[in-house]
């Protein structure tokens, strides 16, 4: 009875033994990945979530820019304009004809904001981005197919909003220890902080990374207006010709040297002819070496009476561009610079006279007179006059 009670309790281990066998050969068969997984100590769920495939994110397109063209015939816009679509109507009038192949949009007005929300991380931590320009990416990639370059403009030392945040980086009035304002309540930043020249720089690095084509420095001079004289200077180690030129060297050295970005500077269009830096810095054979594109606002209206004999210059648009021009280009062959950096700004806007077509077209003759071919258009409200641009 032993013998047989062992024999048929081996019997039944053999059994039980095969049943649990099958039982597990069947589990790692049918979960193979499982069972491998659990041994790794990754549950089954993790598993699923690993398998399953992630989820494909597009990459916006590279950006793309146009070269600059071998002759520039551009137009101003406004922020406000670039970023409305009723504004554009007109302009976009203009760009249908033949004449324009450019654009002037400001990346940085007189407000100190930027007019669309900037990527560099810094700057948009600063707040100084807005939303005037709400889809700057639509709006560039618009002009590009129809093979306008894009200029963006910044407006670097008059700045009202920079000082709100950092007011030690904007010159400051002696009398009351704070921001120097100007006649118009506007702060100035400080033209030989580094620091002034570094947030300038990134305004301008990210604007191109956006898809502007070329960046135009402007307000890179010192204050004309106000009470100049409680402007704290005494930590100035050189002279205003000589802070701004370093300026553009180092604009130089930063955006065109390293990063490849085109670049064209505005200047007085008295500094053309005025043997000083006229107390505000500028000095077109000191600037220019540093540029692609010098850009002297040699508006008749904003030219004294008297000058270069006229005794009301707005109403010889002609002969003022012409020998304003002329003078400018007479400093640069003297300094070995090639004149054809020359591209000065015109003005299609009443001052001083009512400006017709015919006055329009006599500055951009007046350019070509002298052998120069690249002229801007200013009008601060876009009220182009359109024949002329046809």
């Amino acid at each position: 009875m032993a013998q047989q009670g062992n024999s048929n309790f081996r019997t039944v281990a053999i059994f039980i033994i095969v049943f649990v066998a099958a039982g597990c050969g069947w589990y790692v068969y049918g979960s193979s990945i499982t069972h491998s997984n659990m041994v790794a100590g990754v549950s089954t769920e993790q598993v699923v979530q690993d398998t399953v495939p992630e989820p494909v994110i597009a990459t916006p397109p590279p950006v793309v820019h146009i070269e600059t063209p071998t002759t520039v015939r551009a137009i101003y816009i406004s922020s406000w304009s670039a970023g409305t679509t009723s504004s554009m109507v007109h302009i976009n009038n203009l760009l249908d004809g033949e004449e324009v192949n450019a654009v002037v949009i400001d990346i940085k007005d007189a407000t100190g904001r930027v007019s669309y929300i900037p990527k560099d991380a810094d700057l948009l931590a600063s707040g100084v981005g807005t939303k005037r320009i709400a889809h700057l990416d639509t709006l560039i990639k618009s002009l590009h197919d129809r093979h306008i370059y894009v200029i963006g403009r910044i407006a670097v030392f008059q700045d009202p909003y920079w000082p709100t945040v950092h007011p030690e980086d904007a010159l400051q009035d002696t009398t009351t220890g704070k921001p120097w304002k100007d006649k118009k309540g506007l702060t100035w930043l400080r033209a030989d902080n580094l620091k002034v020249w570094s947030y300038i720089e990134s305004i301008a690095t990210d604007a191109h990374a956006q898809g502007f084509d070329e960046i135009n420095m402007d307000y890179v001079r010192f204050p004309t207006d106000g009470a100049i004289h409680n402007i704290d200077q005494s930590t100035f180690k050189t002279s205003k010709q000589d802070i701004i030129a370093s300026f553009f060297a180092d604009l130089d050295t930063t955006l065109r040297q390293q990063e490849h970005i085109p670049l064209s500077a505005d200047i007085f269009g008295l500094t053309v002819s005025a043997e000083d830096d006229m107390g505000i810095g500028q000095k077109i054979e000191l600037i220019a070496p540093h540029v692609d594109y010098i850009c002297p606002m040699i508006y008749p209206s904003h030219f004294a009476n008297g000058s270069y004999g006229f005794s009301k210059p707005a109403e010889h648009p002609y002969e003022i561009i012409h020998k304003a021009l002329t003078d400018g280009m007479a400093k640069l062959t003297a300094a070995n610079i090639p004149t054809e950096k020359i591209r000065p700004w015109l003005q299609d806007f009443d001052l001083g006279a009512i400006y017709t077509a015919d006055m329009v077209q006599a500055q951009i003759d007046a350019t070509y007179a002298v052998g120069l071919k690249s002229w801007l258009m200013w009008d601060a409200s876009n009220k182009y006059t359109l024949s002329v641009y046809k």
